[in-house]
C-alpha cells in the first residue's frame, strides 16, 4: 500500500470529521487505514503542527473540477497518480463523466479491494501504469478520447517526480489534449528544498506558469493557500504573497489548451 496515499487519505478523513468541513469524504478513513492515521501523526510531530494545506488543495481542486465539467461540458476527467482518491465515488459530476485513475497496480489493487461494495458516481475506469514511463497507450486503450476535452488533476503528484520526468508528463498530457482541457496541479517553490524534511529529490519551482507554458499550456489561475479562492476562512487571506515567501509557496495552478 502506499504510503502517501494512505497519509492524505487520513487528513482527508480528519477533515471530513470537521463539524466545519470543507469537503466530505465518507471513504477516506477506511482507505487511510491505522497505517494513515500513524503517518499523518509522524508528519505533523516532526513539522510541529497541523498541515492546514492538505484540505484546503482537495477543495480548491474539487471546485475548480466541478466547474470545468459543469459549464465547460467536459465529460473527462484523468487523475494522475490516484492514489486512494476518492473523488469518482463521492462527487457528483454530469451524467456521461468518465473518471480515469492512473496509478501503479497494487495502489489501484488495495483501493479495489477497501472499496469493493462501493459503488462509483460516475463511469470508472482503473490504469495501472507508470507515469515515468509509456503510459498513454494504456489511457487510450481504457477509453480516453483525445478529441474529447479532458480535465486532468494532479493533486500532490508532481512534488514527488524528477523534474524531467514532470516536463514529460505535463507535454504528454498535452499531446493527448484537445482545446478546452484543462491540467490542474500544485507545485511548490524552491525555499522547500531548504527545510529539514523534504526529499532531497523534490520537483520545486518558482515558475510554474512558465513550466506549464512550455509544456503547451496556457496558465489561465495560479493561485496559492490564502489568497482570496484559496482560503476558506482557514487561513490569513492575502491578495499578494510577500516577496519574502516566494520561495516557500505552494502554488495550485490551472493551465488550459
Amino acid at each position: 500500500m502506499s504510503a502517501t496515499a494512505a497519509w492524505i487519505a487520513a487528513a482527508r478523513a480528519r477533515e471530513s470529521a470537521r463539524p466545519d468541513a470543507l469537503f466530505c469524504d465518507p471513504f477516506a478513513a477506511a482507505l487511510a487505514g491505522e497505517r494513515g492515521l500513524a503517518i499523518l501523526a509522524r508528519s505533523e510531530a516532526a513539522s510541529g503542527a497541523e498541515n492546514r494545506f492538505l484540505p484546503i488543495r482537495t477543495r480548491h481542486f474539487d471546485d475548480v473540477l466541478l466547474q470545468a465539467v459543469h459549464a465547460a461540458d467536459v465529460r473527462q476527467v484523468v487523475l494522475l497518480g490516484a492514489g486512494f482518491d476518492a473523488r469518482a465515488f463521492r462527487l457528483t459530476l454530469p451524467k456521461g463523466t468518465t473518471v480515469f485513475e492512473i496509478d501503479r497496480p497494487e495502489v489501484l489493487a488495495e483501493k479495489a479491494r477497501t472499496l469493493a461494495d462501493v459503488p462509483p458516481r460516475c463511469v470508472r475506469r482503473t490504469v495501472a501504469a507508470d507515469l515515468t514511463a509509456c503510459w498513454q497507450p494504456a489511457l487510450q486503450a481504457a477509453g480516453f478520447d483525445p478529441k474529447a476535452p479532458a480535465v486532468w488533476l494532479a493533486e500532490g503528484l508532481l512534488y514527488y517526480l524528477s523534474e524531467p520526468s514532470v516536463r514529460a508528463l505535463l507535454c504528454d498530457a498535452a499531446s493527448l489534449s484537445t482545446r478546452g482541457s484543462r491540467f490542474l496541479a500544485d507545485v511548490f517553490g524552491t525555499g522547500l528544498r531548504g527545510l529539514p524534511a523534504t526529499r532531497t529529490s523534490a520537483f520545486c519551482t518558482d515558475d510554474p506558469a512558465g513550466l506549464f507554458t512550455a509544456a503547451g499550456w496556457t496558465p489561465s489561475r495560479v493561485s496559492w493557500p490564502g489568497a482570496p479562492d484559496a482560503s476558506y476562512g482557514r487561513l490569513p487571506t492575502r491578495d499578494l504573497p510577500p516577496s519574502a515567501d516566494l520561495t516557500l509557496r505552494a502554488y495550485l495552478l490551472t493551465a488550459i489548451r
